[in-house]
């Protein structure tokens, strides 16, 4: 009788210490959530917008002298000659402008994706050393799939928290 209970303490000592050496410490993490909150991702949104405006003023100060020569190639008192020059002037502008305006959203949709992607990089980053720290074995971004997770496994607000920190001080 005793080797059986000695047999099965031991068999459930080895049964709970294989349960547990295979235990895996999960969280799940939004990077667009920690994108748009993060204090990186609200500056790099400021700045797209100061670029955006710069060159939308442009495109208006543009606009704005292609009308003008449109009111004096219709004026009926400006001589032919002079129109014809204006019509000249006129088509020149106007592929100037929708150049412009094509660079321009080249130029904003680049530095949308080199501020994105620098972001993106320092929040993994970041997943990775509060992994280590905390001793996570898998960490899920929860647009990759997920169903459900419980909000104690999300670690979105920590990692925010913490590359805050780490880009305040990349700001000094």
């Amino acid at each position: 009788m005793k080797k059986y209970i000695l047999g099965l303490v031991v068999f459930f000592s080895v049964l709970t210490f294989s349960a547990n050496a295979f235990a895996l410490k999960v969280a799940v993490v939004d990077l667009n959530k920690a994108l748009q909150d993060c204090q990186a991702g609200i500056d790099a949104k400021s700045m797209l917008q100061k670029i955006i405006q710069a060159k939308k003023t442009v495109i208006d100060n543009k606009q704005q002298e292609l009308n003008a020569l449109a009111q004096k190639i219709q004026n009926p008192s400006t001589p032919k000659k002079e129109k014809q020059q204006l019509e000249v002037e006129y088509q020149t502008k106007a592929r100037d402008l929708e150049r412009y305006k094509a660079d321009a959203t080249d130029d904003v949709v680049s530095k949308e994706r080199e501020y994105t992607q620098n972001i993106i990089n320092g929040l993994v980053e970041t997943v990775k050393n509060i992994s280590q720290k905390e001793g996570i074995d898998l960490v899920f971004e929860v647009h990759q799939g997920l169903v459900y997770w419980n909000d104690a496994l999300d670690i979105t607000p920590q990692v925010i928290k913490e590359y805050n920190k780490i880009y305040e001080q990349s700001k000094k």
